[in-house]
């Protein structure tokens, strides 16, 4: 059966995208090539996700309090171009067979994904109409299927 709320799509991706991090900490010490490979599907699937957020979720969300619902867009956007940022150094930690901190980025990942699965997602499926979180998710589908 599909899923009728934007928590259940989101929280399910998160788990692909802690899976991925997980494959990639497991092919630390493989060749180059093959660890690279690992890592840029993760890669990729964290940037979609963060579009899916950035682009068919933030442009869709009109809440009701609107001073309370946009506050925190903003700290969100920051949690993602920081996520961005350590995937990028990660990256190069990697192509230079340099010691990868995966520990410090999951805490950073489990905090963001904690604040969304809490707060964000529940939120959006409390407050937007069936239609509004249809388009969503049509989208979210789209993006991450």
């Amino acid at each position: 059966m599909k899923s009728t709320s934007i928590l259940e799509l989101m929280t399910a991706d998160h788990s692909k995208i802690l899976k991925l991090l997980h494959d990639v900490e497991k092919s630390s010490g493989m060749e180059l090539v093959s660890m690279m490979k690992v890592f840029d599907t993760f890669e990729w699937e964290l940037e979609k996700h963060i579009f899916t957020e950035e682009k068919a979720i933030f442009t869709s969300y009109s809440p009701t309090n609107i001073v309370e619902g946009y506050k925190m867009v903003p700290e969100l956007i920051k949690q993602h171009n920081d996520i961005l940022n350590r995937i990028r150094v990660m990256r190069k930690d990697l192509m230079w067979n340099k010691p990868v901190h995966y520990h410090e980025f999951k805490e950073c990942l489990m905090a963001h994904k904690t604040f969304e699965e809490n707060s964000l997602y529940p939120r959006l499926d409390q407050e937007l109409t069936d239609a509004q979180k249809q388009v969503i998710i049509t989208k979210i589908r789209e993006i991450v299927a």
